[in-house]
């Protein structure tokens, strides 16, 4: 009887420490690895001047618009507003507004302190986001942007016009100035090249060349 009580002690002493040595490793070594992020670091703006002026064109009805560049433009970061807009011209020249966040506005949540707003060529947003996340306004500022984009390509178009809010992406092209005539008008508007600029000059006219949607990562 001894040695019997040695087993069963033993056993209640063993029988746990295995049950929870199966569950502790299938924790650590079974969960699914974090998805990395597809974005270039946490996203950004990146301009680069052109050697020489591009121009591009394109027709619509009786409007010609020439579309003029001095700096090519990647835009990588997550949606947080689209607006879409008729093909009437000349303002359907520009197709789709997107506002893009990027940088430490992406980490730790940060966003769920921000609302935005799209409107017609405009975005507001709001936020209260406590001290700790050492984001200031100068940064946020810099950090938000909204992208008005016009495409030669009617397939590419459709493409970019899935992307949602919540989305991560990375749109390549040409920051442009528009000049529009018809016979008893004309359409001019320029891109902002800078990021401190405020509304109304201080969004990007970005001709769309290419789109990658990606993972924003866990």
């Amino acid at each position: 009887m001894p040695r019997i009580r040695t087993l069963l002690e033993w056993s209640a002493i063993l029988i746990p420490l295995v049950i929870i040595g199966f569950f502790a490793y299938n924790f650590i070594f079974g969960a699914p690895a974090s998805e990395p992020s597809g974005l270039p670091g946490n996203g950004g703006f990146f301009q680069v001047p052109l050697g020489s002026p591009r121009e591009f064109s394109r027709s619509s009805g009786d409007w010609s618009f020439t579309l003029v560049s001095d700096n090519a433009y990647t835009l990588a970061g997550k949606v947080v507003g689209r607006h879409e807009y008729p093909a009437t011209m000349p303002d359907g020249i520009i197709a789709l507004d997107l506002a893009v966040a990027n940088g430490d506005l992406l980490t730790n949540n940060n966003l769920q302190y921000f609302t935005f707003t799209m409107g017609d060529r405009t975005l507001k947003y709001s936020y209260d986001v406590p001290p700790y996340t050492g984001l200031t306004e100068e940064y946020i500022d810099e950090h938000v942007s909204n992208n008005h984009l016009v495409f030669l390509n009617p397939a590419l178009e459709s493409d970019v016009k899935k992307a949602k809010s919540g989305d991560c992406l990375i749109i390549k092209g040409k920051l442009v100035d528009i000049r529009g005539t018809s016979p008893q008008k004309q359409y001019l508007v320029n891109t902002s090249t800078v990021r401190n600029d405020t509304y109304p000059a201080g969004c990007e006219i970005i001709l769309v060349e290419s789109f990658t949607p990606v993972s924003c990562g866990n």
